[in-house]
């Protein structure tokens, strides 16, 4: 008998979904290709001379445990030294309630696991972070967008939608956000709207899941006290990563959680694989405490406000006037409006490909496809500054065209990407 794969699935696979991003990659990441759509750290500061001699002395050193299974909770050394971060930031909690995890993305996927419910109404900015919301959906959850605007989310939208599901007999039980420079807009949510925020939260009993995967990069903007810092009821949960600070490579991201629920995390996560890798937990402990990651970041903001700020006059010199765009004050990301005469987002990235330039058109960012019809992401992270002029002058010259009707959008539409 032939094997059917199809009947031997658990139903919960329907649910997942692949990123619309990453589906596309291949083909905007191709080297010919100057792309702005990949939010990764500039390979160009990974610090290798400081991390081989690191790694010699963690590994040469008497403590073998570096190269050992670590505990489920993570290498207690780091978790002390993340707690004291942690107060620096004015977030109070104790070593026991930081666990580490296979970056941020694993502990969205533990957090939603723990605390979602097939149709449970689940809470998250509009547009928002592509891997948060698959997370979501693979574990059933029915998520409601709220809106943003270029002072975070909207707290008024918030409440309606809140009220709505209450007078349906049904509870939100969590809030999704990335508060700080936020992907894809840029947007960070501004102080009072956080606490009108968590003062919701806590009328209606949800919590907060704060992901503040950019905060630490922020190039001319004060970054607001997070949630975590404002939180007296222990319903906000924190994450934190090394992957967009130091090294994407080491997976090492954080989760600051209240004692029930970090039990659980850490039951959960021993299912999922025993304990994060130990080399890279090792490594980010020994250069954060010797204060060179701290130092690092300092070098990594003053790199990347400069081609932030080669994008945003690029933008301001070859966009036609009638594309807007909100400069962020940190991270990685410009959010883009076209005009609404324009071809959708999705045909202008095919038509920006034919030129060999790439960005991310915004539909998946949306619960609503169409609602992403004319926004894109563009990223400056990766990108040299004369790549950044190079591809900025390309699709100015593009945009200008689609203007004057030089280019037959139906024609690159019915290639496909």
């Amino acid at each position: 008998m032939k094997l059917n794969w199809n009947c031997l699935f658990a139903d919960r696979v329907e649910r997942i979904q692949g990123s619309q991003i990453r589906n596309f990659f291949s083909l905007t990441e191709s080297p010919e290709v100057i792309s702005f759509a990949g939010g990764f750290p500039d390979s160009d500061l990974f610090p290798t001379d400081i991390i081989s001699h690191a790694l010699e002395e963690i590994v040469r050193g008497e403590n073998s445990s570096a190269l050992q299974y670590a505990p489920t909770e993570g290498v207690s050394e780091l978790r002390s030294y993340l707690k004291e971060k942690m107060e620096t930031e004015g977030i109070n909690c104790s070593m026991e309630e930081v666990v580490i995890t296979n970056g941020t993305q694993q502990g969205l996927d533990l957090l939603f696991k723990l605390l979602i419910n097939p149709g449970d109404p689940v809470l998250v900015e509009e547009p928002t972070y592509i891997g948060g919301v698959s997370s979501i959906s693979s574990y059933g959850g029915e998520i409601t967008g709220i809106s943003m605007d270029a002072q975070g989310l909207d707290p008024v939208e918030l409440e309606e939608k809140v009220r709505h599901f209450w007078a349906q007999g049904r509870r939100p039980g969590l809030l999704y956000t990335i508060p700080n420079f936020q992907n894809p807009t840029g947007y960070t949510t501004n102080g009072e709207r956080r606490k009108l925020i968590y003062e919701i939260a806590s009328r209606y009993n949800f919590i907060i899941v704060e992901d503040n995967a950019y905060g630490e990069l922020s190039y001319d903007q004060e970054v607001p006290p997070s949630y975590k810092s404002i939180d007296r009821e222990g319903r906000v949960v924190y994450l934190g990563s090394y992957s967009k600070t130091f090294l994407p490579g080491i997976k090492v991201g954080w989760v600051v959680a209240p004692p029930q629920l970090q039990e659980k995390i850490v039951l959960s996560k021993q299912t999922a694989d025993l304990c994060s890798a130990s080399l890279g937990q090792h490594l980010a402990s020994y250069l954060s405490a010797n204060g060179f990651i701290d130092q690092h970041v300092k070098w990594m903001i003053e790199h990347y406000r400069s081609k932030r700020d080669t994008m945003i006059e690029c933008m301001q010199e070859h966009f036609p006037k009638g594309i807007s765009f909100t400069p962020p004050g940190g991270g990685f990301f410009l959010w883009v409006q076209f005009p609404e005469s324009y071809p959708s987002s999705e045909e202008l990235l095919k038509m920006a490909l034919e030129r060999k330039v790439a960005f991310v058109h915004g539909k998946g960012f949306f619960r609503d496809p169409q609602r992403g019809n004319h926004r894109a992401r563009f990223s400056f992270s990766q990108n040299s500054i004369e790549e950044i002029e190079a591809g900025i002058r390309k699709l100015g010259q593009l945009f200008r065209d689609v203007e004057t009707n030089r280019v037959d959008a139906s024609s690159i539409n019915n290639r496909g990407l």
